[in-house]
């Protein structure tokens, strides 16, 4: 997913005033999972080329942050780990 499609998608979603907050957070979360998922897959291949993900999920977790959305795993509110 390209870096600026991300952005686009985020800003979409915040300014959709057909969402509630709780609805927001849950779309938010889903492509934060597919952030990590990427991420993950990256790291495990011969070849890492990271694309942007890890700024894509650094912009995913700001809006969730901005929602303020608690965490879903101790994972998130732990170390870095993917």
């Amino acid at each position: 997913m390209a870096h600026q499609t991300v952005k686009t998608d985020i800003s979409k979603i915040l300014d959709d005033s057909t969402l509630s907050t709780v609805e927001k957070i849950g779309k938010l979360e889903r492509m934060r999972e597919g952030a990590r998922a990427e991420m993950r897959a990256a790291t495990e291949s011969a070849m890492v080329n990271d694309n942007d993900v890890g700024d894509d999920l650094k912009l995913i977790d700001q809006a969730l942050d901005d929602l303020a959305a608690p965490p879903d795993s101790i994972e998130d509110g732990g170390g870095a780990t993917l």
